[in-house]
């Protein structure tokens, strides 16, 4: 690469100094044409007229080497070293498929660290409990398998933002302070990061369309766009104080014929369009997210000696075939 530029640089230089020289001859050979020509038009209309065509012809011999001049410029600008153009053009695009290629590698690492820190959480491990899940707050549990994509957010979305605030809503969480042989459930939005400093205006329940603030009742409604009808948004919310993208992807249920469990999102402020690898990302988050809270809710029952049902309900999930 160091080479091209040096060749496009040594060419661009050479001929900056040639047609300064050019530029220069070519001016001074003007002038003594047109002053032959000058002095050929005063003789023939002098008394007597004097005809010298001698001096008719250094003029347009003067032209002529002129216009050779400019042809020669021009042929050589014709030339130009295309094919070094060519040649950069083609490294820059290898370049960003080597980059493209080395971001999906990291972010298959991250991935299987997300993996690997739920198996961590909830497999029997030698010495230790069964089920650490059982054992801390939910809010820590997830961001421990959401721990890259919580601190990394803008590798993930590949753009140059640094704030950001990405959190996790989930419904039909077991409440571990539930008595022996009951079982109450909840709804809970967990904010995991929050440098745009919204965490307050979300709402205990998804369904409390009580905000006052146009920005915070379009985050709310995009969040359950996306868990009504089971889809991953990308969307823009041009608001009066400020410019928000906001992605949201639903958490698949461990039960495929379920609607999701909850939704995952992420809101910046950059309006940059949205990567289009990012709705696989997300949903892969989405069922270790899922396959966590199962095992969670599953503890909970078990501490409570409540048994599953085999047979359950299947809700409608809106939109989908």
């Amino acid at each position: 690469m160091n080479e091209l530029y040096n060749k496009l640089e040594t060419y661009f230089q050479f001929e900056k100094a040639d047609s300064i020289v050019i530029s220069i001859s070519k001016s001074i050979l003007l002038i003594i044409s047109g002053a032959y020509f000058g002095l050929f038009l005063k003789e023939i209309n002098s008394e007597p007229a004097i005809y010298r065509f001698n001096h008719l012809i250094y003029a347009v011999i003067g032209v002529i080497i002129c216009m050779y001049i400019e042809y020669r410029r021009l042929k050589k600008e014709r030339n130009f070293p295309v094919s070094i153009l060519e040649h950069l053009k083609a490294s820059e695009e290898l370049q960003n498929l080597r980059n493209l290629y080395s971001r999906k590698i990291k972010i298959y690492e991250y991935i299987d660290n997300s993996i690997q820190s739920l198996n961590s959480n909830t497999c029997p491990i030698l010495g230790g409990s069964e089920n650490d899940l059982c054992h801390q707050d939910l809010s820590s549990g997830l961001l421990g398998v959401l721990t890259d994509l919580v601190e990394r957010p803008n590798y993930f979305l590949n753009i140059d933002e640094t704030k950001f605030t990405v959190g996790v809503y989930l419904e039909n969480i077991h409440d571990r302070n539930s008595k022996i042989g009951e079982l109450q459930s909840s709804e809970k939005f967990f904010i995991l990061r929050d440098d745009l400093e919204i965490n307050d205006q979300f709402p205990e329940s998804l369904f409390n369309m009580e905000s006052e603030e146009e920005e915070y009742f379009q985050i709310q409604t995009a969040i359950m766009e996306s868990k009504k009808f089971d889809k991953y948004l990308c969307k823009r919310l041009t608001l009066s104080t400020r410019n928000l993208t906001i992605i949201c992807s639903p958490i698949t249920n461990v039960c495929e014929d379920c609607p999701p469990d909850g939704v995952i999102f992420t809101i910046y402020t950059e309006e940059k369009q949205c990567s289009p690898d990012m709705e696989n990302v997300f949903q892969i988050f989405g069922r270790i997210v899922s396959n966590g809270i199962s095992k969670y809710n599953d503890c909970v029952r078990s501490s409570k000696n409540i048994k599953v049902e085999e047979k359950h309900d299947h809700k409608e999930v809106l939109g989908k075939n």
